[in-house]
Order: structure tokens, then sequence, then C-alpha cells
């Protein structure tokens, strides 16, 4: 339940895993840090977790983290660290909103989040329910980029293209980025260049907490005069001005917006196929945003020397903006275009995808929480209480990880069937065999010490996992 009139705090968390899939690799480390409206750390912690019995973990990964103590089994298990995860966020923003905030989080530890919790039998949502909201701040380095170029140090190679790396951006800034690569050290550097950020280009701060909510990305959207936007894409520099222009009614996250470079009578012009392939990128006129992730968006107003970064005079924006916010009948075809042309995604093949196929019944969250409340060596009797095929699946790979001997035999063998599979077949997953032949190349091209010590680790871990 959202906090009314409660003060924020902010999470600021980070990840290292076995690998980029966000389907099939799982969090070994997650470091978080709370800091108060003024950016002050309060609390942190440091996470770990030992590897999942069927998880094949990326190589290069290891070298660039070195999380071994994942290779451990004496490590605690994925299940701990993630209920360990929960209880303190909970915790953290029992009295205060939260906002939480990653960086290149939206494409990645927020889906590996919310997949991971929902593997463990935990509500996937939290940092977006109950008060709470989120913030990329990948995004916000975009607008900083873009429009405060003399806040911050931009990162630039010899040819002027700017660079979107955490460590890039806190060399730049004289912030140490010696730990990078831990989790979190990497929130340290995300809280060091926010403080930058929020003294020095405050308008681009207080622009992306806005956008921290569905609620606020709509209101910049639709702020007046108008909205611009300034990406970073392939390293170079983007803005264009926008006002909104459409809904889909059946998917209210995805909102469409004017480019206001464009004459916005000839939209009226177009025939309804016409519109479409604007909307769904034959053209540029008008594009889709989804209002649930951060957006590099800020109102006209707060951009300074706004004229420097315009095409044509702001004066003439105004005008365009406002002809298509008074455009009700624009307006409408485009949310209808939208909501009867939406792309349809085929049905997961897998349960680790499946994470979006439904929210839990009322039953199965309570039998969720009896389920985390019940000693291992009963919970095996819970497992066909759940409605849900998904829970019921999980639960048992729960028990199979964490207590395999409460299982019975019918269901050992399958999960060693299971096992036998995710380790040799070939799948979206990462092959056993394949994975210690990579191993075995990249070891004898390796010279740093360190990292073949890394190397002959995980490969003896590797050749344990074999059935």
């Amino acid at each position: 339940m959202t906090k009314l009139n409660a003060d924020k705090c902010f999470i600021f968390t980070d990840t290292e895993t076995t690998g980029l899939d966000i389907n099939f690799s799982q969090i070994v480390q997650v470091g978080s840090l709370m800091t108060n409206e003024d950016l002050q750390v309060e609390e942190e912690h440091n996470l770990f977790s030992k590897l999942l019995p069927w998880i094949v973990p990326s190589p290069e990964a290891f070298l660039v983290h070195r999380k071994t103590e994942s290779l451990d089994e004496q490590s605690p298990s994925h299940y701990e660290m993630m209920r360990s995860l929960r209880e303190d966020w909970m915790k953290w923003s029992s009295e205060r909103n939260p906002v939480y905030i990653t960086y290149n989080g939206h494409r990645f530890d927020e889906e590996l989040f919310r997949r991971q919790f929902y593997w463990c039998l935990l509500p996937p949502y939290i940092t977006n329910t109950g008060g709470a909201t989120r913030l990329d701040l990948m995004f916000t380095f975009q607008i900083v980029a873009n429009f405060f170029p003399e806040a911050l140090k931009v990162p630039k190679n010899e040819d002027d293209e700017v660079s979107l790396k955490l460590t890039d951006w806190a060399d730049a800034n004289n912030i140490s980025s010696l730990n990078a690569h831990d989790a979190l050290a990497d929130c340290y550097l995300m809280v060091n260049l926010a403080r930058l950020i929020a003294n020095n280009a405050g308008d681009a701060w207080s622009g992306s907490l806005i956008g921290s909510s569905k609620d606020g990305n709509l209101r910049l959207l639709q702020s007046e005069p108008f909205a611009m936007i300034g990406e970073v894409i392939r390293k170079q520099k983007f803005t264009f001005p926008v006002t909104f222009c459409g809904q889909n009614q059946k998917m209210q996250n995805e909102v469409a917006v004017a480019d206001l470079y464009f004459d916005p009578d000839t939209l009226n012009e177009l025939s309804d196929t016409e519109l479409l392939e604007q909307i769904s990128g034959g053209g540029t006129a008008i594009r889709k945003v989804r209002i649930n992730k951060s957006l590099p968006v800020i109102n006209s107003e707060n951009v300074p020397n706004i004229q420097n970064h315009l095409d044509i005079p702001y004066e003439q924006l105004e005008e365009r903006a406002r002809k298509i916010r008074n455009n009700t009948n624009l307006q409408l075809r485009v949310s209808e275009l939208m909501a009867n042309n939406q792309f349809q995604y085929p049905p997961p093949k897998h349960i680790e995808q499946a994470v979006y196929q439904g929210f839990p019944t009322n039953e199965d969250e309570l039998w969720m929480e009896r389920f985390h409340s019940t000693p291992w060596e009963e919970r095996s009797k819970l497992i066909e209480g759940f409605e849900d095929s998904r829970y019921r699946e999980l639960a048992e790979r729960l028990i199979f990880a964490n207590s395999p001997q409460q299982l019975n035999e019918t269901s050992l063998k399958k999960y060693t069937s299971f096992l036998r599979q995710r380790l040799n077949d070939e799948g979206p997953w990462l092959n056993l065999e394949k994975t210690l032949e990579k191993i075995t190349n990249l070891l004898e091209k390796e010279e740093d010490d360190e990292k073949k010590e890394i190397l002959v680790e995980l490969d003896k871990k590797l050749r344990k996992m074999r059935l």
C-alpha cells in the first residue's frame, strides 16, 4: 500500500551474475545501499549465493566479476539470498517510499530481480509496488550528456563519442572505480555520481525522480510547453522536442509521442494505414515509449539555453505542441491504432521465462507464505496445494535445490532427469561440456595469474557437476 506523505529513501542496487541472459542466468551477488533524500548512506548489505545445481555459468562473466564465492558449497543458497534481499529492502522502506536506483537496470538487473523472486515464490514486483518507484540512472546520464554537459565531465573518446559506461563516468569525474564489477562497489559509484548530478544539475536529477513512476513519466511527456528527449544511441547524442499524442488503453504503459519537428497538420492528413506505419516504426513523426521505465526526458523549460538544442524556433514548437494537445481526434486515432495492433508475443517455452504469465491468485499467495514458514521436511506436502502449475514446479525445484532428501523417489528421478537435460542438452542455457571446452581454450591464452586461478577453480566446479 502506498504510504501517503511519506519521506523518500533511495535504494541503490546492483548485481553480479553467471551470464547475460535474463532468463537463464543466476544472480550470485547483490549489493544494495539505502540513502536518505540527501543521498547520505544509512544502510548497506552485500549478499552472495552459491550456484543453483542446474546453472552453468559463463567463464567470461567470472573473469569480469571474480565472484568465486559462488563456487563454494558452503555459501548461502540462492533461496536464502533472495529472501534476505527482500527482507532487507522491506525493512529499509518500512517508513519511507523507496526509489530503487540501478544502472542499466531496467533492461537487466530489474528483470533478473523479478524472475528470481518469482523462482523463489516471492512477490516479484517489489520495486514498483507499495509506494516504490524505480529509476535507471543510465537515462539520467543521457539527460546530463545532452542538456547539462557543463554540470559533469561527460566521458568521450577522441572521436567525440559519448560513453555510457558507469566506470567511465566515475573516472571522468575523479571518482575511483578501482573495485568496479563488485556489486556493492558499483552501488557506491552510483551514489557518488548521483550526488554530483543532484548538486550540479538539479533539474536533471529532480526530473529523473519525477520519471521514476509511470504517472510521473506521463506528466513529463504531457508537460507544457513541450518535453525534450535527449538520447545517447551508439555513442552519439540525439535531442528532439516531443509531446504526448496517445496512449494504448489495452496496455497503458505504452504511450505515443509526436516529434515536433514534423508539422502536426500533416498528421491529420494521414490515413489510418499511414498513421499506423508512423506509430509502428516505419516513420519518425510518432514514436512509442514505455512509461513504466526510465526515459531520458525533461520539460523544455528546465533545459538551459534551450534554443541551442533546437532546429526551429521555440515559439513554433510551442504552437505545434498546443495543436497536438488540443487535437483530441488525433489522440483518439493514435490510441485506438495502438490498442488494435499490438504485437502478440509467443508463450514462453520454459518456466523461468513465465514470470509475466499472470499474477498468482489470493489462494496461491497465501500458500506461498505457508510454504516459506514451513520447515523443509514438511514442504513437499504443500506442493500440490498450489493452484497454478508454475508454482507447483517452482516449489519442487526449491526443495530439490535446498533439501532434496525430502523428495520422494519419483520426484528425485524427475529432477535428476531435469538436471541432465539442463547440463548436457543444447538450449537457451549454457551447455556443460561446451563451457568446459571454452575454459580450456581461455586457459591456453590467459596470461594473468589471478584470472588463470579463477578459470581453474571454475573448471573444477563444473567437472564435479557432471552426471
